[in-house]
């Protein structure tokens, strides 16, 4: 099976000054340098180019997001661990009661 391929659509140009731009912004996101970011090589940049990156970053972005949360979940985890501890040696600050 072959893949079809669509041309990149008549009359949408990035001026040379916006591909500078856009080139500078890649290089600038810090989650970038993963390779599923792929930053297109010298030379013209078309939107197919821009495109391609965007995706790469989102799915870079998605796992560190999933990342986070897990590691989030340890330390409430971990500090729900701790409180349990102080109270059971006694040390637990007093709770204030309105």
């Amino acid at each position: 099976m072959t893949e079809q391929t669509q041309p990149d659509p008549t009359g949408t140009m990035i001026s040379a000054d916006d591909q500078r731009a856009i080139r500078v912004a890649m290089n600038a996101v810090p989650y970038a340098a993963d390779l599923r970011v792929p930053i297109p090589p010298r030379g013209d940049l078309s939107a197919r180019d821009v495109v391609a990156f965007l995706d790469g970053l989102r799915e870079v972005l998605t796992e560190v997001a999933a990342q986070a949360d897990d590691q989030h979940r340890r330390l409430l985890t971990m500090e729900s661990d701790v409180a349990a501890f102080r109270r059971l040696i006694g040390t637990a600050p007093a709770e204030v009661s309105p």
